[in-house]
């Protein structure tokens, strides 16, 4: 007796697993025929020389996740963004960050350098903080609001957009121009945090007990205006790519020449010891308070460097080569 009701009790739990998750109309005809179903392969088993235990064991295995076989009787999608609703999910979603974004980057720059309250490191923190906040909030609660929408959709309705589309949903925008003002915004909005940090650390930093000074402040004049002017040329680029609506070829070999250059520069100074500060980690452990008992790997910061430069250049060739497509 003991056995037989751990042998039913298996089935009974892997049947219940599964209708659990089903309406109560088509719950019990599931469970029904799956539980014929199974009896019927453990049948077969036991007469093929399974022992019973092992017969049903091996018939509730070959079945397979009972969750996942709920989802192939229910009609609950097995998907988070259907492909219904994907294509204004995905539009939404690059309009709400191309909006904010820039906005919350361009509200907390203006708040902090027009107070006067902080230096540009502490700046910085707050803009990249911002921006961080800002798109994990715009992802999740979009992809939560779209996720909710697509389950409670009728089976039927899934495969339908919430908005019928019409020519009044094309861009507004010429059709010549193929990189958006928000895009561009945010591209110089990044370029000129970027700016500022160099500035910043180049200059010397205000508090040294509050602040930590990462980059030579030391570093020869000329090569520090150099790095921070390629990155404005970067900057000047991504405007004029806006400007003209597209990338060009003159503006590419700007771009390529101005990364290629900031990255060869930055990886040279840096291997020869002369763009990060020698004392890093004592000024890590002032400010901080953690263990100065570490050096800086100079190497490993050339190829992020490196690699950082070479994924731009090959975006903005790919991004080239598209446009002479469209063209």
């Amino acid at each position: 007796m003991g056995e037989g009701k751990t042998e039913s009790t298996l089935t009974d739990r892997y049947v219940w697993s599964v209708t659990r998750h089903l309406d109560s109309e088509t719950g019990p005809d599931v469970a029904r025929e799956l539980r014929g179903s199974i009896l019927d392969t453990i049948e077969a088993k036991v007469e093929a020389g399974t022992d019973p235990a092992k017969a049903e064991e091996e018939a509730l295995t070959e079945l397979g996740d009972p969750d996942a076989l709920a989802r192939e009787y229910g009609d609950r999608p097995r998907y988070l963004i259907g492909p219904g609703v994907y294509s204004g999910y995905v539009r939404l979603l690059r309009t709400l960050l191309g909006i904010l974004l820039p906005l919350g980057l361009g509200a907390v720059l203006l708040e902090r350098l027009l107070s006067g309250a902080d230096g540009f490191g502490d700046t910085a923190l707050a803009a990249v903080g911002t921006l961080f906040v800002t798109a994990v909030h715009v992802c999740f609660w979009v992809t939560l609001a779209y996720a909710a929408v697509e389950r409670a959709r009728p089976a039927d309705k899934r495969e339908e957009p919430l908005v019928a589309w019409d020519t009044k949903q094309l861009p507004e925008e010429t059709p010549w121009r193929q990189v958006g003002l928000g895009e561009t915004l945010f591209q110089v909005a990044l370029l000129g945090l970027v700016i500022s940090l160099l500035t910043w650390q180049f200059t010397g930093v205000s508090d040294p007990s509050t602040q930590v000074q990462v980059l030579n402040p030391d570093l020869a004049l000329p090569w520090a205006v150099l790095l921070v002017g390629l990155i404005a040329v970067e900057a000047a680029v991504a405007v004029g790519v806006w400007w003209t609506g597209r990338w060009t070829p003159a503006l590419a070999v700007g771009n390529v020449l101005a990364g290629a250059t900031w990255a060869t520069v930055a990886v040279w100074l840096l291997l020869q010891d002369q763009l990060i500060v020698a004392d890093l980690p004592e000024r890590f452990g002032a400010v901080f308070g953690v263990p100065a008992d570490w050096s800086v790997a100079t190497f490993p910061i050339a190829v992020a460097l490196v690699a950082i430069a070479a994924w731009d250049i090959a975006s903005c060739l790919n991004k080239t080569r598209q446009a002479a497509l469209r063209a």
